[in-house]
C-alpha cells in the first residue's frame, strides 16, 4: 500500500503525520519544538515540489509513506490521481489522507509567512508551534490511517 499524506504545500502537516506514521515522532507524550524542528523535510518543501509525491519511509507493515503538496489544487488533483489509479487497477494500493483537516491557523499563517512570504525566520517556529497544537487531531489522523491500514490487512507486498 502507498499511503500518501497531503497538504498545501508539502513542508509542514503531511511531514508531521508521516513521521508519526513511521514512528520518528512518537504517537503519544510530549514532543518538543526542536524535535518538530529537526524533522528533514520541515518546512523545506519549495513551490517546484507541488503535484510531486516525496518518499519518505516505509512503515512497519511495508506500506510506503509519501508526502504531497497540492497547492490550491487538492480536489482536481485528488480526483485525478483516484481516477488515474483505478483506470490502472490500483485504486485499491493508494491511501490519500489530507492532513489540513488536522490542523489550524496558526500553522496555516506560519506555513505562509515561511513559505510564501519566504520568512522561515519567523514563520517556521510559528509554523511549528501550530502543529504541536495540532497533534492530537494529527495523531488521531494517524492513527485512524493505521487502523484502516490493519483492516484491510495491506502491506507493500504487491
Amino acid at each position: 500500500m502507498k499511503v500518501i499524506y497531503h497538504c498545501y504545500g508539502r513542508a509542514h502537516s503531511s511531514v508531521v503525520a508521516a513521521h508519526l506514521h513511521l514512528g520518528t515522532l512518537p504517537l503519544a507524550g510530549p514532543v518538543s519544538k526542536e524535535q518538530i524542528m529537526a524533522v528533514p523535510e520541515f518546512d523545506r518543501a519549495e513551490a517546484a515540489d507541488f503535484g510531486a509525491p516525496y518518499f519518505v519511509g516505509q512503515d512497519e507493515a511495508g506500506n510506503e509513506v509519501y508526502i504531497l503538496g497540492l497547492n490550491g489544487q487538492t480536489p482536481l488533483c485528488v480526483r485525478a490521481m483516484l481516477s488515474l489509479a483505478g483506470q490502472l487497477g490500483l485504486a485499491d494500493r493508494i491511501l490519500l489522507v489530507n492532513t489540513l483537516t488536522a490542523i489550524g491557523l496558526t500553522t496555516r499563517v506560519g506555513g505562509f509567512i515561511s513559505k510564501k512570504l519566504r520568512c522561515p525566520r519567523l514563520g517556521k517556529p510559528l509554523a511549528t508551534l501550530g502543529i504541536i497544537r495540532s497533534l492530537p487531531r494529527l495523531r488521531q489522523l494517524v492513527a485512524v490511517v493505521k487502523k484502516e491500514l490493519a483492516q484491510k490487512g495491506q502491506s507493500g507486498d504487491a
